[in-house]
């Protein structure tokens, strides 16, 4: 047999002289098989080695990752109406991710268990030309030439690549739904400093019908058609009417101004509710505050489908530019 002078790998220098020319008659009988059947045991582990080394690379990258998610779920502060929505995204990227970390940190402990197996296995030096030269006098191979831990580190690793994309995904929908909230916030930003914000300070000092003409304001400039700007006698509690833009939805809206502090009790909108739909033919009915709904108050609206917007809510509106229909659409019965 032929040995590469110039090879990398190169017999170790052995001070023992009958060491030296055991070890080289040895190599001198070596065959084919006996090199392939090496190569391929010394490649079974290099496989299996960096097979756990991705699964424990996969399982660290998730483990940061939920850190950040979990970091920036738990951190609120915003001066913008719009940090709900980043606590939103990072909650539903925690609760992803926390799913792929449990099952990257099975896997690899799978992968350990089945490495640590193949280091007892290979460390059995005669098994090495058995498991891969069969004898031709066998008709089939021998048992000992199957090598099940590296079998199931190999469905590990391909259940790995598809965690790694799943990851990948939800990291990227991340990314894309922040960018989505930051350009967002942006807008509201630049919003508050425009003269068409109007700060709850300023809310507070208004009469009720300067109130109601605000309200009417706002609902005209989110694209609603007025029918009617502020209440009056004989109004039956629609103080502005107004007509959704495209869908023709017809809102019924009664405005309470507040002194500070003050919270909204569920009598009025119950006499709200008798007129609304019946008299005033409401698709939408909506109460709006620059004070707050007591919890009988949200509880009956949640049953007669009610909506309230309450000062939280009214700021986001008047202050920040949310348009109603978004403040409709996901909080429909706030009560601070």
């Amino acid at each position: 047999m032929i040995i590469d002078p110039n090879a990398a790998v190169t017999r170790l220098g052995f001070t023992d002289e009958t060491l030296r020319m055991v070890m080289g008659s040895m190599i001198a009988r070596a065959d084919l098989d006996d090199v392939t059947a090496s190569f391929l045991w010394v490649m079974e582990g290099r496989l299996a080695l960096d097979i756990c080394k991705h699964l424990r690379s996969h399982r660290d990258r998730v483990q940061r990752e939920l850190k950040h998610a979990k970091k920036r779920s738990t951190v609120l502060s915003s001066d913008a109406p719009l940090y709900l929505g980043h606590y939103k995204i990072a909650l539903d990227t925690w609760i992803a991710l926390r799913k792929e970390l449990d099952q990257a940190e099975r896997a690899h402990q799978v992968a350990a268990e089945a490495l640590n197996a193949m280091r007892e296995d290979y460390g059995d030096i005669t098994k090495i030309r058995e498991r891969y030269v069969s004898d031709a006098t066998v008709a089939s191979p021998s048992a000992e030439a199957a090598t099940p831990q590296l079998e199931s580190l190999i469905g590990l690793w391909h259940a790995c690549l598809d965690a790694d994309h799943r990851v990948r995904q939800v990291i990227a929908e991340d990314r894309d739904r922040t960018h989505a909230v930051a350009l967002q916030e942006l807008a509201r930003k630049a919003y508050r400093n425009s003269r068409e914000s109007i700060s709850m300070d300023h809310v507070d000092t208004l009469h009720y019908s300067q109130f109601e003409r605000t309200v009417a304001g706002l609902v005209r400039r989110d694209g609603y058609t007025i029918e009617r700007a502020r209440g009056g006698a004989g109004d039956l509690g629609a103080d502005v009417i107004a007509i959704a833009p495209d869908t023709a939805t017809r809102l019924v809206i009664q405005c309470k101004h507040t002194r500070t502090g003050a919270t909204i009790g569920s009598p009025d909108l119950q006499r709200l509710n008798g007129t609304a739909r019946q008299v005033h033919q409401a698709d939408v009915v909506v109460i709006v505050t620059n004070g707050f709904f007591s919890y009988p108050a949200e509880t009956f609206a949640r049953s007669q489908n009610i909506a309230l917007v309450a000062r939280s809510s009214f700021e986001d509106w008047a202050t920040w530019g949310v348009p109603l229909q978004e403040i409709l659409e996901h909080r429909p019965f706030q009560t601070y």
